[in-house]
């Protein structure tokens, strides 16, 4: 283990640009399948090992609305880690160290944004890196699974296909660089009163989806229509006539905000718009920035946050 070291982890937000809920599981769960995107918006999450403490950890962040302490799904995934890396003797002659985790929050919270998961996945990343990569990736995603269903996909690909409950990830081919607008309303959304609202027969689709079947996210590729031209990225109209969200039905009855946010993105210019997740943050497609910038001016008048942001095709590096 290397003591008195740091690193500073990006932590991106997501959004699904489709969610198909497939049936409810035996265990309470419900088995999906999602496209889901990471973007540039993203948290800081800083971990330091301080060489002094008995494997104490402590976790601070600067938002309000997210716990300090052990309440904070970061110091889960760090507790976690150091049990599956299998304590100080086979990581470190070592016999105490302390882990300090600072927060910077920029992605909004209860948003179906991903910002608690990605945070989790970034402690288990960076706590990893400073331990000298004591859990194998594969253990590492399976690690995220039990701390969250988004978790191991902030651990994979930044363009995946989630299945299960989100645990199960396909790799997907970088989509053309397209910016989004993104529009959070006031309240947050429980990703559990979603699902526990959400009408669905246990047969209701089959579980068994081909990567042929979701068109361009298949390969993240859109084919020229002219015979013999080679494949392209697919640009933003592409992704957004494809976008599908069946849990936004369920939001929606509650809040109908969420229709009249997305008719105003719409009416702005997006190419297509949908609540990402559990809600309640929607989002509109755009193939520029200077489209999306302009589009979000006009709507300072709805009186929720705001934040244009775009696709990333890598997971930023992390800075030691």
């Amino acid at each position: 283990m290397k003591r008195d070291m740091q690193v500073i982890m990006k932590a991106p937000a997501k959004v699904n640009f489709t969610l198909e809920v497939l049936g409810r599981r035996p265990d309470g769960y419900h088995d999906i399948i999602s496209v889901m995107q990471a973007l540039e918006l993203a948290d800081d999450v800083k971990i330091t090992l301080t060489g002094e403490g008995e494997n104490s950890i402590e976790v601070f962040c600067d938002s309000p609305d997210v716990p300090d302490g052990p309440g904070n799904v970061a110091y889960r995934a760090a507790r976690a880690l150091l049990e599956e890396a299998g304590g100080s003797s086979r990581v470190s002659p070592a016999p105490t160290r302390g882990i300090t985790i600072e927060i910077t929050k920029r992605i909004p919270v209860a948003a179906g944004l991903g910002g608690g998961s990605s945070d989790a996945a970034a402690v288990l990343k960076g706590l990893n890196i400073l331990l000298g990569g004591a859990v194998p990736e594969e253990r590492l995603r399976e690690t995220g699974a039990k701390i969250g269903a988004d978790v191991p996909f902030f651990l994979s690909w930044p363009l995946a296909l989630a299945e299960g409950i989100g645990e199960r990830l396909k790799p997907l081919e970088p989509l053309g660089e397209m910016w989004l607008v993104l529009i959070k309303p006031a309240f947050g959304v429980s990703t559990a009163w979603v699902y526990s609202q959400l009408t669905l027969g246990l047969t209701n689709k089959s579980g068994d989806i081909k990567l042929s079947e979701l068109g361009i996210f298949a390969c993240g590729r859109a084919k020229s229509a002219d015979a013999g031209q080679p494949a392209r990225p697919a640009d933003a109209s592409a992704v957004a006539s494809r976008l599908k969200n069946d849990l936004e039905r369920v939001t929606v009855l509650r809040y109908s905000e969420i229709d009249v946010l997305k008719r105003r993105l719409t009416e702005a210019g997006a190419l297509g718009a949908l609540m990402s997740g559990s809600g309640p943050t929607v989002f509109g497609v755009f193939r520029t920035e200077a489209e999306a910038k302009r589009a979000a001016e006009g709507l300072k008048d709805t009186g929720c946050r705001l934040i244009v942001t775009r696709t990333i095709p890598s997971w930023p590096a992390p800075v030691l």
